[in-house]
């Protein structure tokens, strides 16, 4: 599940990075210090949180209405127990470390010019504008990407609980 999270995480901060990747030498390699700068500028942490926090609540969401289908008439205090074990989830994650681990990737596809540009971006009222409106953006994302999950998941496995079934059936006949 943390591995899954931190590909989610990492995937979502390279959503903004619209240049493709390029090798580059020593010498056009922005330092840590750079793409730490930028990330900052990014308010990286704070999103990674954010997103966590999303996720979390998204996973809660369908526990609940999981809980829900297995025992319709759940009452308050069961269905409050099932939130409560998605409480901080992903708390002890080290956000810090995360940010640590990404340096290297940006400096792998980015070039020193490459990160002024983009800063230059961020740093102005319309970069400024979507990082101030990202978070809402995402969350709604999420919330719609997470309804859409929740029903093709209940489809399919309805699906495959019928192929199971099934299955089960024909071994008995034989």
């Amino acid at each position: 599940m943390k591995k899954l999270v931190l590909l989610m995480v990492l995937c979502f901060l390279a959503v903004p990075i619209f240049s493709a990747a390029q090798q580059t030498n020593d010498s056009e390699v922005p330092n840590k210090a750079e793409v730490v700068k930028f990330l900052d500028l990014m308010h990286a942490r704070a999103q990674m949180v954010q997103t966590l926090d999303g996720l979390a609540k998204q996973m809660r969401i369908g526990a609940e209405q999981g809980f829900k289908e297995k025992v319709p008439d759940a009452t308050p205090e069961q269905l409050a127990k099932v939130d409560k074990v998605f409480e901080g989830i992903f708390q002890s994650l080290p956000v810090d470390e995360m940010v640590d681990a990404i340096v290297p990737i940006y400096q792998k596809h980015l070039t020193k010019a490459d990160l002024a540009a983009i800063t230059a971006f961020y740093a102005s009222p319309a970069g400024q504008k979507i990082l101030k409106e990202m978070p809402a953006i995402m969350s709604e994302a999420m919330q719609a990407g997470g309804e859409i999950g929740r029903k093709a998941f209940a489809a399919k496995s309805q699906e495959l609980d019928q192929q199971i079934a099934d299955l089960v059936k024909d071994s008995k006949k034989q």
